[in-house]
Parts: structure tokens; sequence; C-alpha cells
């Protein structure tokens, strides 16, 4: 997945010509904390912030001169790097840029978040397990084994460390019938701490472990 897959046409963007107080009106209807700042002719200026804005000499004062960053990504950028620089700066928006410096578009929070869920089956039918094991024990090929001896597929996986030397994830499975899984997983040396049938649990899921990442998202 990359950046050009991700690019929301509904977010809009300013002239850096057009005054302080018309773009923060902008933002506010919009409920946007970063704008994109594009010229007539879509060469790519920069991003103004809320702060910025707010830290104008006056409200009537030109919006190129209050845009102090310029980030943005390649149109064939991948979908973990637009995270780390979203998290890492929290950018509420990241535009796509082509190597002449034309703007393309950008990406949100709200586009990231909907793709995210795509990518982890979020919204499809299936239960899902929270388990934790020893990272020398940690597996991805084994616990897709188990589920399939088990006539089920592992169709989305979350990990993250867990502890001093432990790996947690997060499986998404295409059924909802996992006490067969269940005892699989603990027979290899797996700890079953969750188990959840209900679809929308793991949307919420999804939120909570990736909070730390996403967290521009409140930003």
């Amino acid at each position: 997945m990359s950046a050009s897959t991700l690019i929301s046409e509904e977010t809009p963007y300013i002239s850096p010509m057009a005054t302080v107080k018309s773009c923060r009106r902008i933002m506010d209807a919009n409920k946007l904390a970063h704008l994109p700042v594009v010229t007539e002719g879509r060469e790519y200026v920069g991003v103004v912030s809320a702060k910025e804005l707010q830290d104008a000499e006056s409200p009537n004062a030109l919006v190129e001169s209050v845009v102090v960053d310029k980030p943005s990504v390649a149109p064939s950028h991948d979908v973990y790097g637009i995270l780390a620089l979203m998290s890492q700066n929290h950018y509420s928006v990241l535009p796509v840029v082509d190597d002449s410096n034309k703007y393309l578009g950008c990406i949100t929070q709200t586009t990231l978040i909907d793709r995210l869920a795509e990518m982890t089956c979020a919204n499809d039918p299936g239960g899902v397990l929270e388990i934790d094991t020893d990272y020398r024990n940690y597996s991805p090929a084994t616990i897709a084994n188990v589920a399939e001896y088990n006539s089920m597929k592992v169709m989305a996986m979350l990990s993250q460390p867990h502890g001093a030397h432990g790996v947690k994830s997060v499986l998404k499975l295409n059924g909802h019938d996992t006490t067969s899984i269940v005892q699989g997983l603990e027979r290899n040396g797996y700890n079953v701490r969750q188990v959840r049938g209900g679809d929308t649990k793991y949307t919420d899921m999804l939120e909570e472990r990736y909070d730390a990442l996403l967290r521009y998202i409140n930003a």
C-alpha cells in the first residue's frame, strides 16, 4: 500500500497568499490541525499548523509568512514510513508530492485509519484472540498452522514486544468458534489472554494497540 492509494481528495488546501484569518476559518470549518499550502499552479509550499497561525503577528498576515515546515512523501512511499512520519511529528495531514514538487493531495488521519482497518480485516466477521509467548517461541508460521489445522485462517496479526523477552499478538480469524485453536496454541507454548467473538471489538483493540503509533489522532 503506497501513498498514492491513501490520498484524500476531500481535504482542502490554501494559497500562500491567503490571510491567516481565512486560513483559520477553513481549518475550523474542517476541524483540521494542519493545512497544506499550495499555489494556483499546484506547487507545494508547505504545511501550516494551528499553532503557527495562533502565533502570527496579525490575522491579516499572509499564510506564506507563517509556514515553517514542509513535510511530504512521494506517491510510492510505503504505509509504514507514512505511519512513522505522522506519529513522530504529530502531523494530522501529510502531503503527497511528485518529483517536480507538484501537489497531488494529502493523507489524513481518517483515511489512514480506514486503510489500516482494511489491512487488518477489522470490519470483517470473525473471532479475535490476544496471545503472548516468549520471544524465542514466537513463530507466525506456527500460529497460522494451528489455525489452518483447525480449519481456520489468520486474516491479520498485530504483534508488539511484551515485557523484557516476550511478544504479544492480536489475531483476527475468519471464524468465531476459536475453542480448538485456543487449545492448539496453548499446547505450543502460547498464553491466550483474551478471546473475543464480536466483530466491533477488534476495531477497538486495533486502536488500543496502535495508540502509541497514532498519537497524532488527538493532537
